[in-house]
């Protein structure tokens, strides 16, 4: 089930949304490959992306993943 929800919180605006497994995928695997294009202010979400993918993965499927 997808789900978005918008607000504003003290900084601006917020955003909160659920993924599918799937989404997660591309994701993950598209902002792997492009890491050192990515705008400043990313960081987080990429690193909340890659972390996902570590969480539920075991090593050798991580690896797998990832070629």
């Amino acid at each position: 089930m997808i789900s978005s929800d918008n607000k504003k919180d003290k900084d601006g605006f917020s955003l909160t949304y659920s993924f599918t497994s799937k989404e997660i995928a591309v994701l993950a695997k598209y902002l792997r490959e492009n890491q050192t294009k990515l705008p400043e202010g990313l960081e987080h979400f990429y690193k909340a992306m890659e972390d996902s993918v570590y969480n539920s993965l075991s090593l050798e499927e991580v690896r797998n993943f990832y070629s």
